[in-house]
């Protein structure tokens, strides 16, 4: 998703035009950081974006990110267990078909449904069948296998007694009669210009809200018809085909349908009395043309048909990257919606209609790919979706304007702080729809893997991905074999320091040219990197080294997975000028240059306190110390009238580099003062010392 609405909160109440004007003036600056609500009153127009140029729009991506995670994590009620009430009897049945006929009354905010739910027993017997439908719906009646049966709805599950016990392979049919007001964070009988704008956004777990269904990721629909009554005037888009429009007396009943498999929370409404225009789709490798189908609000049809002219050509792009387009032999397009930013809705986005940044246009169509074709199995792994759609962003700037814009991109997006981006509670929104971790670190993630495996592996691994799992459901692990198999690596370390990890490496490196190598015309390198972060274990990653000499820059890959890493390697040229660690930041990380390094491999030649990093510092830093042999190491901090302050180290060490860290406290426990600080290293009758600087 990315919704300027991306994590969900619920605030119903009309919202002053003044008062729109000023968020949306604060949303070009890149300064809301509240959570959105759906637009209740007719909004005033954003101004015009700021800055120019091929990354403009990057900066505004970044934005969009940020709206949709807001979007989608509004506040919800939470859910008594994991996986959103996941029930044994769910286990027992797939879903093979919906049909949901709905008549909506948005003067009496009432809805009249009725939903078949076609089935297959893939368990041992199915007696009961057990759905998801919030306690907010009545359920008025229910057949099975044609025959009214008997029932129960409580505590937001519907279980429903069949006519008999089916067995494995049977189908089973169900039809629940029910009413309601749906209206929710799920639901909304909103208004434009004074005429009905109704909507949906179901993510994560919000279709039970307004229809009686299996709620799992786990289990897609293989197809889904939606018949939709309205009062005459308004406009019905939805997923799929449109079948037919039904004029009756005073309403019209639409008919779509969606003939490839659909997971719950992307079944979707956009209803108002809307302007269509269409574009066309040309797929590069023949065949018909496939409809690009807007739905917009007609007083923004000049911004539409401006900031939505790219979006076939971005479809080229992606089907060239990631497949053809997953719905080709449907359709494409957007349908205006009062929240902020927009939702990922299969073959037909939800958009607001103050968004046409490139950066959120392209994030929403690489979800046709990533999330609508490939779903996440579970809110756990909301990353493969996200981070997909996220990382996509900076791979359309690539593809329309250059690698330096996807670099851009990318360097906009990146988190350097904790979390982990498997979300351990799925019933947490915010760690769901978490803009740091499931889109921010996980496109990273994405962009990172691309070098890891290299870019042919890379791209076959996003084929055989589609291949083993389009159009269903996928985990972590999944994925991450899917992409061991193509590469041959092993990438267990990867996504373990990754996904289920925190923070990341922050190297410290020196280097140094001892002299020329055995062939005439190049030169030795020896380079010595250490991993110095505290608050998280040792990453294991292939890093490039760049190397310029007279002879120009060089690149040697080097694979790093130790505290302390020496290499040795010979390049073209007579004269090193510059070493530098991953240039161009492949991996999330910090590097930072310390001057000279021992010869490769050998024990340090001599005692040696090494510039403490960060300097300046708070509240912590990190002290390390070349041992040429074994001995007894005090290591203390004086202030600078000679007062030792703390002793870090009293202690026997073996020969090699070792590290210490300083918090800023006195041996008291006490905290500091800010000011500058000496450490003190003695040992074997050698004594070195460093300036510290210490800033609160």
């Amino acid at each position: 998703m990315n919704c300027i609405a991306h994590r969900r909160q619920q605030c119903w109440f009309s919202v002053p035009l003044l008062l729109v004007f000023a968020l949306s003036l604060l949303l070009v600056a890149g300064l809301i950081i509240s959570r959105p609500a759906p637009a209740t009153a007719d909004p005033v127009p954003l101004a015009p974006l700021p800055g120019a140029g091929p990354y403009a729009d990057s900066y505004l991506s970044r934005q969009a990110d940020e709206i949709e995670a807001e979007t989608k994590a509004r506040r919800f009620q939470k859910f008594q267990s994991e996986d959103a009430k996941r029930t044994e009897n769910m286990e027992l049945y797939d879903v093979g078909f919906y049909d949901l006929d709905l008549q909506l009354d948005p003067d009496a905010e009432w809805l009249t449904g009725t939903v078949t739910v076609v089935t297959a027993v893939i368990g041992a017997e199915l007696a009961t069948m057990e759905l998801h439908l919030n306690d907010n719906m009545s359920v008025l009646a229910v057949t099975a296998g044609g025959a009214p049966a008997t029932f129960t709805h409580g505590a937001d599950i519907l279980t429903v007694t069949l006519d008999r016990s089916y067995a494995t392979g049977e189908t089973v049919t169900v039809v629940v009669n029910y009413e309601g007001n749906p209206e929710s964070s799920y639901f909304g009988w909103d208004a434009y210009g004074g005429a009905d704008l109704i909507w949906t956004l179901s993510e994560p777990y919000g279709a039970r809200d307004w229809w009686p269904c299996k709620d799992l990721n786990t289990d897609k629909a293989d197809s889904v018809d939606l018949h939709i009554q309205v009062p005459q005037g308004l406009i019905v888009a939805s997923n799929g085909t449109l079948v037919q429009e039904e004029i009756g007396i005073d309403s019209v009943t639409y008919h779509w349908q969606e003939r490839y498999p659909i997971v719950t929370y992307l079944v979707s409404l956009a209803i108002h009395p809307y302007t269509i225009f269409s574009d066309w789709y040309e797929p590069a490798g023949g065949g018909d043309p496939m409809e690009v189908r807007y739905y917009v609000i007609d007083a923004f049809l000049d911004q539409a048909q401006d900031g939505y002219a790219i979006v076939p050509e971005m479809i080229g792009a992606f089907a060239e990257g990631f497949g053809e387009y997953p719905f080709i032999a449907e359709k494409y397009g957007h349908a205006h919606f009062p929240w902020g930013g927009a939702m990922e809705h299969q073959t037909c986005t939800s958009f607001s209609m103050y968004a046409y940044g490139q950066g959120i246009i392209s994030h929403e169509l690489a979800h046709q790919w990533w999330g609508d074709m490939i779903t996440c199995a579970d809110f756990h792994h909301i990353w493969l979706n996200e981070g997909f759609a996220t990382w996509s962003e900076a791979y359309w700037y690539e593809q329309s304007q250059g690698m330096a814009a996807y670099h851009n991109d990318m360097a906009n997006n990146a988190y350097f702080g904790s979390g982990t981006i498997f979300v351990e509670d799925p019933n947490n929104f915010g760690d769901i729809f978490n803009g740091n971790l499931s889109y921010r670190k996980a496109s990273w993630v994405v962009h990172m893997l691309r070098h890891v495996v290299g870019e042919e592996d890379f791209f076959a691994g996003l084929a055989e991905y589609r291949e083993q799992y389009g159009h269903s459901s996928a985990t972590t692990e999944q994925f991450q074999a899917v992409m061991e198999g193509v590469s041959g690596m092993d990438l267990e370390a990867f996504f373990q320091q990754w996904i289920y990890g925190e923070y990341y490496p922050r190297y410290r490196y020196a280097w140094n040219s001892p002299g020329a190598g055995d062939e005439a015309g190049t030169v030795v390198v020896q380079l010595r990197i250490d991993q110095i972060q505290t608050n998280t274990g040792l990453f294991t990653m292939p890093l490039d080294v760049h190397v310029t000499t007279d002879a120009g820059v060089q690149v040697v890959r080097v694979d790093n997975s130790l505290e302390t890493e020496f290499y040795t390697f010979t390049v073209d040229g007579d004269l090193v000028q510059q070493v530098q660690i991953d240039p161009e930041d492949w991996v999330l990380k910090s590097a930072v240059f310390f001057g000279s390094t021992p010869v490769p491999g050998a024990l340090p030649s001599a005692v040696a306190l090494l510039p403490n990093h960060p300097n300046p510092f708070n509240p912590q830093t990190t002290l390390a110390f070349d041992l040429p042999q074994r001995g007894f190491v005090r290591l203390e901090i004086y202030d600078l009238v000679g007062r030792r302050v703390r002793t870090l180290l009293a202690e026997e060490r073996e020969s090699g580099q070792h590290s210490a860290i300083w918090d800023g406290r006195a041996d008291n426990g006490g905290r500091v003062s800010s000011g500058t600080y000496v450490a003190r290293l003695v040992t074997a009758g050698v004594q070195r010392s460093q300036k510290l600087m210490l800033v609160k």
